[in-house]
């Protein structure tokens, strides 16, 4: 009776874990859908290897895509670090550094750097720099400590991006060396980048040590 019990409580696990995967998996499609058609209103930023931004383009209607003329299939898919940027009656070309792109989300590391633009040099740099976005957004993150953190890094490890939301999922891109993120039903797009994923009860712990 234990076993029968044991294994119905996988199986309702397991199919737990296909809806809720395959609910991300539809909501990513709806969003690139909408991108590839009628375009997403995006941010898109370029850094380079240090992490100092280079441009910024405010688009209310973009579409991020590979360079087919620059293509080579392999196993029938396209092959291409070279990437399009459409806005608007716009093509940008990009290859290279590293750019994130977002919409209907806010880069909190952004709003960090604009309040402390004065970097102390004394300060410890034995404290992680999440903990620091952490404290300064805690209350507007909230307190039920629900929630992931994407924090996104330059090729070199610099700090360029942190995006909050409930509900985050990460997805394969077509285009080579670029990842796609769903934050509570928007894109984030990162070409190029290190991220790493924090859930906030875990950042809380760090913000006590």
């Amino acid at each position: 009776m234990k076993n029968k019990k044991h294994l119905f409580a996988v199986i309702l696990l397991m199919c737990l874990v296909l809806v809720l995967s395959g609910c991300s998996y539809f909501e990513n499609a709806e969003i690139q859908l909408k991108q590839s058609t009628v375009g997403l209103p995006l941010q898109i930023s370029t850094y380079d290897f240090n992490g100092q931004k280079i441009d910024q383009i405010n688009a209310s209607t973009a579409n991020i895509h590979t360079d087919s003329k620059m293509s080579e299939k392999t196993d029938g898919k396209e092959n291409s670090s070279v990437i399009d940027i459409d806005y608007g009656s716009n093509r940008t070309i990009h290859v290279g550094s590293t750019l994130i792109a977002y919409e209907g989300i806010k880069n909190y590391a952004d709003v960090y750097n604009h309040k402390h633009i004065k970097v102390d040099a004394t300060q410890d740099k034995s404290i992680p720099f999440v903990t620091n976005i952490y404290k300064d957004f805690q209350n507007t993150w909230g307190k039920g400590y629900n929630g992931t953190v994407v924090f996104v890094k330059s090729q070199s490890g610099v700090p360029i991006g942190a995006f909050y939301g409930k509900k985050v999922s990460v997805h394969k891109s077509d285009i080579k060396n670029a990842t796609n993120f769903v934050v509570d039903g928007h894109r984030l797009f990162c070409y190029r980048c290190e991220y790493t994923t924090y859930s906030l009860s875990s950042l809380k712990k760090m913000s006590e040590h």
